[in-house]
């Protein structure tokens, strides 16, 4: 019998890194060039993305604000 997972866990903040990498994408933005802007490697800025908790609040909201991401739509992404 095949085994099930019935109880699918969410990646932590994962709802973050989707909301900066749509801005991004629809800006035309490549993820690596984010780390121009928040001042990191490419590689960095995309083990960020990928894991947006270890984004510090400086960094979140330097991304925001350069991806012209609105406040609230910023506070939805964020689950605590």
């Amino acid at each position: 019998m095949p085994r099930t997972n019935l109880c699918r866990r969410e990646i932590p903040h994962a709802r973050v890194g989707a909301l900066i990498a749509g801005a991004a994408m629809q800006q035309g933005l490549s993820i690596g060039s984010l780390g121009d802007v928040i001042g990191v490697s490419e590689n960095t800025a995309r083990a960020r993305i990928k894991t947006p908790g270890d984004m510090t609040l400086d960094e979140f909201t330097t991304l925001c604000r350069r991806l012209h991401i609105p406040i609230a739509d910023a506070r939805d992404a964020i689950r605590y």
